[in-house]
């Protein structure tokens, strides 16, 4: 969002961005704003915070539809139950502070826009409802918010009401859309794919077998369903060429992980690793285009679109990743692209077969990585597109009234 945010000026007078969910330790980092967005900053509270507060939800008559719904499909559970109430407790809440937020404001000709597509578009009907004026909905959505099963009890609430209640859903994959459009047919006309998009940097001028090292990067949290211990032992099996591995980010893992790194890595003399932690994109994006990173390498078990493997292919880095998600319609039908429950073997494999090319085959393998990013995935040609559609989609929506 932070790269699309500026494209919003072409198109609107004002722009607010509600920060939902912010942590304490969110709000140490500020993203340097490139447009003319005020942020409304609207702070995380735990679960028991809106299970104390369930009492105002009871006059939404969609928590009886939803109650009906799952007795009718025989899939209520008091672990859902909890799920609901907590789902539209925290939406009554943020939609009240975003309200607030906004009570000096016109709300003729507001574009609601949700960057994801769990409860957040919920917040965004609420309003609508609270402002009484015929705002256009629209809602991005990702992974987590869209794959029901990546969620503990396999339930995302409300989703016939949020479908019904917004304009339209704008998954950033094929295989995102068609999820959707296979669980809830009847909303297709409101499924439409649009793709995440990376700036152009320029290419790296890749320098060949420099200290006869091959460096390869990774760039994930440090979270189960990235899988970055399959990263480690696929490292630790190579003994035939000098490695040097750079990940970054951070997260829950990163203990565990710097601690299995040091077992199986430290040992072997033709390896060597480094974890940086979390970096600003701008940074992360230079040290792309400076250093000489030979591959990047994805294995997670899950993903919506990887938007870091658009950014090394931006780069001219081919990649090498699990064939999850919209991962294949990022790197097409490349014989990097692994099955989604690959070993670290295959991983390894795929290191080495990279490593054994020609000059020649490498430096296409790079250019056809690059050439598929600006086709697909260039930030200027994807955001702008999208930022117009969101007045394009719906006639009946009326920008200027009374404003």
């Amino acid at each position: 969002m932070e790269t699309e945010e500026p494209f919003y000026n072409d198109v609107f007078d004002k722009v607010w961005i509600a920060s939902l969910q912010l942590r304490s330790e969110h709000a140490r980092t500020k993203r340097n704003l490139k447009g003319k967005s005020v942020v409304i900053p609207v702070a995380y509270k735990k679960r028991i915070f809106y299970l104390l507060n369930a009492m105002t939800v009871l006059v939404d008559s969609n928590l009886y539809r939803e109650l009906l719904f799952l007795i009718k499909e025989k899939r209520f559970s008091m672990s859902r139950l909890v799920d609901l109430f907590v789902y539209l407790s925290r939406a009554h809440h943020e939609a009240r502070i975003v309200d607030k937020a906004l009570r000096n404001e016109c709300k003729n000709g507001i574009v609601i826009y949700s960057y994801r597509f769990e409860y957040q578009p919920y917040v965004a009907m609420l309003l609508k409802e609270k402002w009484g004026t015929n705002n256009k909905i629209i809602s991005r959505a990702h992974r987590y918010d869209i794959y029901e099963e990546q969620h503990k009890n396999d339930y995302i609430p409300l989703r016939y009401q949020v479908l019904n209640g917004i304009d339209c859903v704008y998954p950033c994959s094929e295989h995102g859309s068609n999820y959707i459009n296979k669980r809830y047919h009847s909303f297709n006309a409101k499924i439409e794919t649009k793709y995440l998009g990376t700036k152009d940097r320029g290419i790296r001028n890749y320098k060949f077998n420099a200290n006869d090292v091959y460096e390869v990067v990774s760039c994930s949290t440090l979270t189960k369903v990235k899988r970055v211990d399959l990263i480690i032992d696929a490292l630790a099996s190579i003994d035939d060429f000098k490695i040097k591995w750079t990940h970054y980010g951070d997260g829950e893992l990163m203990p565990e992980i710097e601690k299995y790194a040091k077992d199986k890595l430290e040992p072997k003399e033709n390896i060597t690793y480094n974890f940086i932690g979390n970096v600003s994109n701008d940074i992360l994006m230079e040290e792309y285009k400076r250093s000489n990173y030979f591959a990047f390498i994805n294995v997670s078990s899950s993903e919506g679109i990887p938007v870091s493997i658009m950014e090394a292919m931006s780069f001219g880095i081919p990649c090498i990743a699990t064939d999850v998600g919209g991962t294949s319609e990022i790197m097409g039908k490349s014989e990097y692209l692994l099955d989604s429950n690959c070993s670290y073997k295959q991983v390894s494999n795929s290191i080495r077969k990279m490593a054994s090319l020609s000059k020649s085959d490498y430096v296409d393998l790079c250019l056809n990585a690059r050439l598929k990013w600006n086709s697909m995935f260039n930030a200027d040609t994807n955001y702008m597109d999208f930022v117009k559609s969101l007045l394009e989609k719906d006639d009946s929506f009326e920008k200027d009234t009374n404003c």
